[in-house]
């Protein structure tokens, strides 16, 4: 915190030009009372009153920038284009009242005065910054810039063409990947080495121009490189330009807040020109970011509906802007700076949704409604309707990702595990191992990174591509242990396809079981409960088992999650007839196979015991000793079917009869050696036994 550097003396002094105190605060206080009062709206536009004009204008162009963090060169500059002559004045008194801070390191040195640190640091390198809350407080204060407006605009008839502000997301995201495979060096003065600088130069997705535009911009994978380390998607670790350690924070935020994020870090551009490119200026700082915020400013100035050219523009910036002319070519000095302010407006404005432009007897642009709900106190512009389903995944492992289903959550988690290819109405990625590699190492597992395209995708995932991507995963996948987790148990593989279609679901356990990212509990607003159950209870009897011996009928009620791995070795699944209840059969083949896996029929006796409350069956016993039982004798014989088992008793017992007899085949049926079978009647009819022939 900056307050912690401050000596006592200057500490007390902030706390008195905020607090304005009757009674000495005790020490161990000040910092607290200081941070609460700037976080009292009423007592911070008292203190924004205090200040004089170019104060209160430099709190402004804070507010106005989304950008907390600016350096001093560059706010003295701003004020002297509003016609401020006070030099470090307004600086230093915003220091003083506390509504600035220093950004320094802080090593155990306390800083006594705001002297002293400009005499530390180069006056115009040096960074303040101030709260959110002040800079949204002071933000509406007027700047007295004029209304550069034209009066001939374009016919009211003309549609103005607008970016849908995906082009630097997009880009950054390219850039992102390109770091990934290299870091870019820097000098000291952080220019980047002739190989690093040929790299972006030479990419051919970064260097290429894009899809949508009017003004092509040089070294743009320069820039789009600067960019993303203003926003922090870059780094500087030992001179380096790489990927940072903790990335930031994705979340399901709108385009729009992403697009503010990079309109903040037009702040940081200092090594980069609308009309040279990559440009790195030694003790100086560039004119790019002041004159694109001031641009900005103009550009709110004239109401609704009015248009501006760039010469207009253009002639203002050069009376008024102390720097900005010195760093033009003798051409564009020629024309006053208005290709350079043209290049800015089309190029950099005009992709991010800022800008809206008529190309009709001339260019005229304007705030787009996104710019003047930001810049003109327009209203918040309403997020595009989402279309979930915007990717294609082709056979070949390459996607296709439709612009209008694009949003920065989704740009960012498939530039985790695909490498962007081409970027236009139709943006393409490709699947790739060493990416798929990237991603997991990035903490995505194979059933995140399916999800994402099942969730997005107009169809499932190719089978050949799941296949690739099984592949790859198995060479670098990791076991994921949850110390907790709410399994969700659907009714059919269906349903719980469209579960994880709509991302309520992120890893499929079985056909018909998956659980949430991470374990957490679902959102069961979106799911219709039947009931619930304890996994890690015995295994209870869950299965009725058909009269035909192979039939067995699931209840949806007991079954558990070791049934689920368990009974798929044993039985096939039956395809349903409409009915809730699940099915499976058992056949020879899948008998086979348990036996193969290891099972053995006390093993089967006693799964089936507990699962059905009776051993198996007799059909699957046969199904499964059949293999091993010896050969079956079929031969024809003589059958003699008598009344009742006491007479087939009567004739095994009879020494006279039991030599006519072969076998007993059954309690009434025996099997009679034809040749006696005239002894045996008359024996029988000697009894009063009638024998008739079939």
């Amino acid at each position: 915190m900056a307050l912690d550097g401050y000596s006592e003396t200057l500490r007390r002094s902030v706390a008195g030009s905020i607090l304005k105190p009757r009674n000495p605060i005790p020490l161990d206080e000040v910092t607290e009372r200081i941070l609460a009062a700037l976080a009292n709206p009423p007592v911070v536009d008292r203190r924004i009153a205090d200040q004089s004009a170019p104060g209160r204008a430099a709190l402004a162009i804070l507010g106005q920038s989304r950008q907390p963090i600016w350096k001093v060169g560059h706010l003295l500059t701003m004020l002297a284009a509003l016609g401020s002559a006070e030099g470090f004045a307004p600086i230093q008194a915003l220091l003083d009242a506390g509504l600035l801070f220093p950004v320094r390191e802080f090593e155990g040195s306390s800083l006594g005065g705001f002297q002293q640190w400009f005499g530390q640091e180069p006056r115009l390198s040096a960074e303040v910054f101030t709260l959110p809350g002040v800079a949204e407080r002071a933000k509406g204060d007027p700047l007295g810039l004029p209304n550069l407006a034209t009066p001939d605009g374009p016919p009211k008839s003309s549609l103005p063409r607008i970016s849908d502000g995906l082009e630097w997301p997009l880009r950054l995201a390219a850039v992102g990947q390109l770091v990934a495979d290299g870091a870019m060096r820097t000098t000291q003065t952080r220019a980047l080495f002739k190989r690093d600088l040929q790299r972006l130069q030479t990419h051919e997705l970064l260097a290429a121009a894009p899809a949508d535009h009017i003004a092509i911009l040089p070294d743009i994978g320069v820039l789009t490189l600067f960019w993303a380390l203003g926003t922090e998607q870059l780094a500087v670790v030992d001179g380096e330009l790489t990927l940072p350690k903790v990335a930031r924070t994705q979340t399901n935020r709108p385009l729009t807040d992403e697009l503010v994020v990079l309109l903040a870090a037009i702040a940081t551009l200092e090594a980069w020109d609308p009309l040279l490119g990559y440009r790195v200026l030694e003790n100086q700082l560039s004119a790019v970011p002041s004159s694109a915020i001031l641009l900005l400013l103009l550009l709110a100035t004239a109401p609704a509906g009015d248009w501006y050219q760039a010469a207009p523009l253009a002639a203002w910036l050069w009376e008024h802007h102390p720097a900005w002319q010195n760093g033009l070519t003798v051409e564009v000095q020629q024309q006053r700076g208005t290709p350079w302010v043209e290049s800015l407006l089309l190029g950099l404005f005009y992709p991010l949704g800022i800008v809206e432009v008529v190309e009709r007897e001339g260019r005229f642009i304007r705030l787009s409604p996104f710019g003047r709900s930001l810049f003109a106190g327009g209203a918040k512009v309403p997020e595009a309707p989402a279309f979930l389903q915007t990717l294609m995944v082709q056979p070949n492992a390459e996607i296709i990702a439709y612009r209008q289903g694009l949003t920065p959550t989704l740009i960012a988690r498939l530039s985790r595990f695909a490498r962007w290819k081409s970027l236009g109405p139709a943006c393409t990625l490709e699947l790739t191992a060493e990416q798929t590699y990237r991603g997991l190492e990035s903490g995505l597992t194979l059933a995140g990174m399916v999800q994402t395209l099942n969730q997005h995708g107009v169809r499932p995932v190719h089978a050949a591509v799941m296949d690739l991507l099984q592949r790859w995963a198995d060479k670098r996948e990791r076991i994921t242990v949850y110390s907790s987790a709410t399994l969700v148990e659907f009714l059919s593989p269906g349903d719980l396809d469209v579960a994880i279609s709509r991302g309520m679901i992120a890893v499929r356990i079985t056909d018909r079981i998956g659980l949430c990212a991470d374990g957490a509990d679902p959102d069961y607003k979106n799911l219709r409960l039947i009931g619930n159950r304890d996994y890690e209870a015995k295994p209870t009897k869950c299965i009725a088992v058909d009269d035909d011996g192979v039939t067995l009928n699931l209840d949806p009620g007991q079954t558990d999650l070791l049934l689920e791995a368990e009974i798929g070795r044993l039985a096939e699944p039956v395809p349903s007839d409409g009915n809730s209840v699940r099915r499976f059969r058992l056949t020879p083949g899948s008998l086979r196979r348990a036996a193969q896996s290891g099972y053995k029929l006390d093993d089967l006796d006693v799964w089936f015991a507990a699962r059905t409350g009776a051993a198996l069956p007799a059909a699957g016993r046969m199904f499964l000793l059949g293999p091993t039982a010896p050969s079956s004798l079929a031969t024809k014989r003589l059958v003699l079917q008598v009344p009742n088992p006491e007479i087939a008793d009567g004739l095994m017992q009879w020494p006279t009869t039991r030599d006519c007899i072969e076998d007993r085949l059954g309690s009434t049926a025996l099997a009679v050696d034809e040749s006696k079978l005239a002894a045996l009647r008359a024996i029988l009819e000697s009894l009063g036994v009638k024998v008739e022939f079939a």
